[in-house]
């Protein structure tokens, strides 16, 4: 690596490993996991038939804001997350020293796309503290109508469920192979402690894989439909299981798993590893 890449890297991890950075992530990590205990909770409700709210990130912080000092809570909330987002862009520069060749640049990979998710929630929170939920666009079918409305629209939506299909291979594999325990001190992987995380990482990671996987093959079918209703977020994938015989108790052992994959974020928080 050239002497200004070497400098980059040296800078970002300094950034990163600085007091108040590895606080503010700490923060950030908190936020994280309570908006996917929150989405666990409202996809358990509409799974049966008694719907709270969306099952989503903009549905989990809308029902932070309803609380008592909700907008106090989200704009804490978009600091933490944004603070997280900043960290996992260092940790792309510079993190992951403990991998070799592919391996690095992979997880680096996966730390930039968690920046950017962590970003959109940021934003999500600002907007939500502001009164201004988004909304469905025109024209029906939400994002995915939006985009197909776009210049080369099909093929748009066919790379989002590209992207989310990838994101739950990803998911999966972490839960699979354990790759989650590089995030975590040696405290956090080992005697008690560590069995629960490691039961919380496992069920979260692999719950979370289930939804992305369901939505992505949604997206794909709206894209090859061209139906943009036919597609949608885990709201939509639920709805359309629900009616399932077994449907309701599936949906909810996945809204137990992504309930458990905040509590592994909550976990993390506390036993937070830079690499």
């Amino acid at each position: 690596m050239t002497a200004p890449g070497e400098a980059a890297e040296r800078a970002a991890r300094e950034a990163r490993d600085h007091p108040v950075m590895d606080a503010l992530a700490r923060a950030g990590l908190v936020v994280y996991g309570v908006v996917y205990l929150v989405i666990g909770w409202l996809a358990a409700q509409l799974a049966l038939g008694q719907p709270a709210g969306s099952a989503s990130g903009t549905g989990a912080l809308e029902e932070i804001a309803q609380k008592p000092f909700g907008a106090v809570a989200l704009w804490l909330a978009a600091g933490g997350l944004a603070a997280l987002s900043v960290w996992q862009v260092f940790q792309t520069i510079g993190g992951h020293r403990d991998e070799g060749g592919v391996r690095r640049w992979f997880a680096r990979i996966g730390s930039a796309s968690r920046a950017v998710v962590c970003g959109v929630l940021a934003v999500m929170a600002v907007r939500t503290a502001l009164g201004d939920t988004g909304g469905g666009g025109e024209g029906g079918g939400g994002a995915t109508g939006a985009l197909m409305r776009m210049p080369f629209g099909t093929l748009l939506v066919l790379v989002a469920a590209g992207v989310m299909l990838v994101m739950a291979g990803a998911s999966a594999w972490r839960g699979l192979t354990d790759r989650w325990r590089r995030d975590l001190e040696v405290d956090g992987q080992t005697g008690h402690i560590g069995r629960v995380v490691g039961v919380l990482a496992r069920a979260g990671h692999l719950s979370r894989a289930v939804a992305f996987g369901v939505i992505g093959v949604l997206l794909v079918r709206a894209a090859v439909e061209h139906e943009p209703g036919s597609s949608g977020g885990l709201d939509q994938a639920i709805v359309r299981f629900r009616d399932d015989p077994a449907g309701p108790w599936l949906i909810v052992v996945v809204a137990v798993g992504l309930a458990c994959y905040g509590g592994y974020h909550l976990v993390r928080a506390w036993y937070l590893r830079s690499s």
